[in-house]
C-alpha cells in the first residue's frame, strides 16, 4: 500500500506564508484535516473533489475532536485514501502534537511526510521587525509555554533559563502576569524588552511593546487570535 499522510504545517496565519512544498501538497490531497487556526483560503487551493475535515484543534475549545479520534481519523482517511493531508497551524512540530499522530499513522502502516512551516515566534519578530538573535548580546533563542494541560505534569518552564536567551511563550494571553512576576523573581532586569504579538500575519494583527516590570499588570481579554510573548535583549 502506497498510502502517505502529509503533515503541513500552514504558517502563522496568512494564506501566502505557506511553503511552496506544503501547497503542492494541498493541491495533491485526497483529504485535508484541518486546524481551526488555518487561514480558510487555503482551502480554496485544494481540489473541488477534495474532503475537508475540520477537526478544530485549538485548546480543546470550540467543535474541537479530541486528540484520540483525530488519531484514529487519521488512520480511517489514510487506509482508503493515497494521499492525505494533516493541516496544521504554524509549524507541526512546535506544540502541535505531531509526535502522537506520525506515532498513529506509522503503526497503522502508513507511510510519513512532515513539511515544515513558519512558526508564530518568527511571525511575531517579523510584525515587530526586531531580531531573536543579536550579535554580542543574544546568541540562543527558547520556545516554551507556560501552560499545563490536563492531566500533565508540572510545567517547571523557569527553571534553568539565561537572561541573556530570547524567550518565546506560546499560547500565553492567560499567563502574561505569572510569566513577568517569575521572570521578576528569578532575577531577571524589571527593564528587559518585552513583546506582547497578537495574530502575528492576520489583518487584525497586534503588536504592543513593553519592560518585563510592566508585564505582571497585563492580562488580554479572550481572543480567537493567538497570542505569543516574546521577552529578551535582542528585541528592540
Amino acid at each position: 500500500m502506497n498510502h502517505t499522510i502529509t503533515f503541513v504545517g500552514a504558517g502563522p496565519g496568512a494564506a501566502d506564508l505557506i511553503t511552496v512544498r506544503g501547497l503542492k501538497a494541498l493541491q495533491n490531497a485526497d483529504v485535508v484535516l484541518f486546524d481551526a487556526l488555518i487561514d480558510p483560503n487555503l482551502l480554496n487551493d485544494c481540489r473541488a473533489d477534495v474532503l475537508r475535515v475540520d477537526v478544530g484543534k485549538r485548546c480543546s475549545k470550540g467543535n474541537a475532536k479530541p486528540q484520540s479520534e483525530i488519531n484514529a481519523l487519521l488512520i480511517e482517511y489514510g487506509l482508503k485514501y493515497p494521499n492525505v493531508v494533516r493541516l496544521k497551524g504554524g509549524d507541526p512540530s512546535m506544540f502541535g502534537r505531531l509526535d502522537e499522530e506520525i506515532s498513529a499513522a506509522k503503526e497503522a502502516g502508513l507511510t510519513v511526510e512532515v513539511v515544515p512551516g513558519v512558526t508564530a515566534a518568527l511571525a511575531a519578530a517579523a510584525v515587530a521587525q526586531t531580531p531573536l538573535t543579536r550579535r554580542g548580546v543574544t546568541r540562543s533563542v527558547r520556545f516554551l509555554t507556560a501552560t499545563v494541560g490536563t492531566a500533565q505534569p508540572e510545567n517547571n518552564w523557569d527553571a534553568a533559563l539565561n537572561p541573556s536567551e530570547t524567550l518565546a511563550f506560546y499560547m500565553a494571553g492567560k499567563q502574561l502576569g505569572e510569566i513577568g512576576q517569575r521572570l521578576l523573581a528569578k532575577g531577571w532586569s524589571p527593564t528587559t524588552p518585552a513583546m506582547i504579538v497578537r495574530g502575528a500575519s492576520w489583518t487584525s494583527e497586534e503588536c504592543l511593546r513593553l519592560t518585563l516590570q510592566e508585564l505582571p499588570q497585563w492580562h488580554l481579554a479572550e481572543s480567537v487570535a493567538p497570542c505569543l510573548l516574546m521577552v529578551g535583549l535582542a528585541l528592540v
